[in-house]
């Protein structure tokens, strides 16, 4: 399966009118193997998602703050395979990274990336509903 190197996570605070927010940037290699390649060519994809994190000592697991935080993207494996960087940027209220409710607690944040294997997806047909 595909393997992820390389991964960083910079967050960096603005003002929005009026609402704080955060820069929240991903980068990160992804390296696929040459039956990855082959596998796309027969009709599978290779799908991105990332989750935004709170991580607090003490927990085994860390709390989903924002599950589906950037939209899921298609990564196109190249020709036998190798590696493709990826860099995703996003905006999100300072709120939603709010994961310590104590005043002046420093909120722990980290991303998980997932490239996940999707072996066929077909749509319904479009259905009118009256508005």
């Amino acid at each position: 399966m595909a393997s992820i190197s390389n991964q960083t996570l910079t967050l960096t605070d603005m003002v929005e009118n009026g609402v704080n927010m955060v820069i929240v940037e991903i980068k990160y290699d992804v390296n696929f193997k040459l039956h990855e390649y082959f596998l796309q060519t027969l009709g599978f994809q290779f799908q991105e998602t990332i989750q935004i994190l709170g991580v607090d000592v003490g927990n085994v697991v860390d709390k989903i703050l924002l599950d589906k935080f950037m939209p899921v993207q298609d990564i196109t494996v190249p020709p036998g395979g190798g590696t493709v960087s990826r860099k995703r940027t996003g905006k999100v209220t300072r709120a939603f990274l709010q994961e310590d409710s104590a005043p002046g607690d420093a909120d722990e944040i980290r991303c998980s990336i997932q490239i996940l294997p999707v072996a066929a997806r077909e749509f319904t047909p479009v259905v009118s509903i009256a508005g």
